[in-house]
């Protein structure tokens, strides 16, 4: 069974995703979220590598990974950049990260979680925060951060 309690953004477990969070509502402004243009991946060389940056197609809702975070890609064996979520073919995976995905679409709002368990017979344990970019209330991009558990660079224990 997979444990997946949503988390405060408060409580954010790894500084990077503390830090990255900070970046994005420092972006925000006055708005609801920042504009994707407004965001320079030169800004957030330190966690980078385990950003995936999703487009969001309204009709019908899809998503595209845009472009996947390096250490992502290779950490998991595939890179997913240039497709799209339900083509990758791991279904039980797909499902609940489209449903992560739309609720910050729909509450145009930032979302973070931690999971351990397993999706499609894999083993997973991640922190994870993801951001939505856009105007006028419209998410048309969201910046995804994966943390998996255990990985070097984190400044605060992490699950495993």
């Amino acid at each position: 069974m997979t444990e997946i309690p949503e988390t405060c953004l408060d409580t954010l477990e790894d500084q990077r995703l503390v830090r990255l969070l900070a970046y994005w509502r420092q972006k925000c402004g006055q708005a609801v979220m920042p504009e994707p243009s407004a965001i320079d991946p030169g800004e957030f060389k330190f966690i980078l590598g385990y950003v995936t940056l999703v487009d969001v197609e309204a009709k019908p809702r899809r998503y595209l990974f845009r472009l996947d975070g390096s250490i992502l890609a290779s950490l998991s064996g595939m890179d997913y950049t240039g497709k799209y979520l339900d083509q990758l073919g791991m279904q039980e995976y797909c499902d609940f990260v489209a449903g992560t995905y739309d609720k910050v679409v729909d509450g145009v709002a930032p979302y973070a979680y931690r999971k351990r368990g397993a999706f499609d017979k894999q083993s997973f344990s991640e922190e994870t925060l993801i951001l939505p970019l856009g105007t006028d209330r419209i998410v048309q991009r969201l910046m995804v951060a994966v943390i998996p558990g255990g990985r070097p660079g984190a400044d605060n224990k992490m699950l495993i």
